[in-house]
């Protein structure tokens, strides 16, 4: 396997090679990793393309660290002409930090488990509903309607107002990274804006989808104070299902470690997915001095 820079990368190559996979990752397409990647390069089997893995990677201070870009879940391997232990056998020559995310339990010791939810679309999803999310469901459904837009802005703007200022983890820098990616999303034809509106034609929630073979990922959404109160992301989401199930057979919360996220989700019939969030450390000490004093 050889580390090959992104430059260096055929994007139809690479995109045609996880478009044919078994293996669905959204997150792994050229326009995703541009979007959301400070750098990134691969680790690629051969010319063919046969196998490869999308490392993502920061550069301070002379240390290149692989780590777990921003609206990325996770990453997977697509072939299997090497697995994970020597990848990261390969990435270690390299790399002197590593915190990346995979659904296999045993890639090095230190881990932490996460989660996220998703649900079956081929199954009668509505029965696993919540009665409150049938309630809410019903209150949107009397006063709201629904169509997709394509302005990214309007909806990062109404996540910033209604949700960003509340996540820590979040800043401008984000919010730019969004718009972004929902609009590589677009232009690749994979990604979709759905709005509730009011009879007044108010935005009242709005939610990304990303679009894989079989699997729609819930990306962002947000409702105003107002949605919350009419049920628009009930409703909104169950929309989303009607337009989707006939085509894909997964739905994708995107997850949350967060517990009322979650518990949202779950009114919705989500169901909990594991998977592993690791680091490997080789870092020099006094860079990690120095990056406990930074925070």
């Amino acid at each position: 396997m050889r580390l090959i820079e992104r430059k260096d990368i055929d994007a139809k190559k690479w995109n045609d090679r996880i478009a044919t996979d078994p293996v669905e990752n959204v997150f792994s397409y050229t326009w995703y990793l541009d979007a959301v990647c400070q750098h990134w390069a691969a680790l690629i089997s051969d010319d063919d393309y046969t196998t490869i893995l999308p490392v993502p990677y920061t550069l301070k201070l002379g240390i290149k660290r692989f780590y777990q870009a921003p609206f990325t879940r996770e990453f997977n391997i697509f072939g299997t002409d090497f697995n994970w232990e020597e990848a990261l056998n390969e990435l270690k020559k390299t790399f002197k930090h590593l915190g990346f995310r995979s659904e296999l339990d045993n890639l090095a010791p230190i881990k932490t488990i996460r989660s996220h939810q998703i649900a079956d679309l081929a199954d009668d999803y509505a029965a696993a509903y919540s009665t409150n999310a049938k309630r809410m469901i019903k209150k949107g459904l009397k006063t709201l309607h629904f169509k997709s837009f394509f302005e990214a802005e309007l909806l990062v703007s109404l996540f910033e107002i209604n949700v960003a200022h509340k996540i820590d983890s979040i800043d401008a820098e984000h919010l730019r990274t969004l718009t972004q990616l929902m609009k590589n999303a677009m232009d690749a034809g994979t990604g979709e804006i759905i709005g509730a509106y009011n009879e007044q034609e108010e935005l009242l929630s709005a939610s990304f989808f990303l679009k894989d073979k079989t699997r729609i990922t819930y990306l962002k959404g947000a409702a105003t104070d107002q949605g919350k109160k009419d049920g628009a992301m009930f409703a909104l989401l169950d929309y989303a299902f009607k337009q989707y199930s006939s085509t894909y057979r997964i739905f994708d919360f995107g997850g949350s470690d967060i517990e009322s996220i979650a518990a949202f989700f779950k009114k919705l019939g989500g169901e909990d997915r594991f998977y592993y969030d690791y680091t490997i450390d080789y870092t020099p000490r006094w860079f990690r001095t120095l990056k406990k004093l930074k925070g």
